[in-house]
């Protein structure tokens, strides 16, 4: 159950963050204060999450 968990984070927060940012070197388009944070907030979730997927 807990792999599951981490396997939905993971690929949740990346499909979030490219749904955020691929935009992102497009003229006139601006990032907002929630979508840095959601960034942000991403890569703790994705390291804690991969950390516990790869040790025994």
């Amino acid at each position: 159950m807990r792999k599951a968990l981490d396997i939905i984070l993971i690929v949740g927060f990346v499909v979030v963050d490219f749904l955020f940012f691929h935009d992102i070197l497009k003229a006139g388009e601006t990032i907002t204060l929630p979508q840095y944070l959601t960034g942000l907030l991403s890569i703790p979730v994705i390291i804690l999450s991969a950390q516990s997927l790869l040790k025994k």
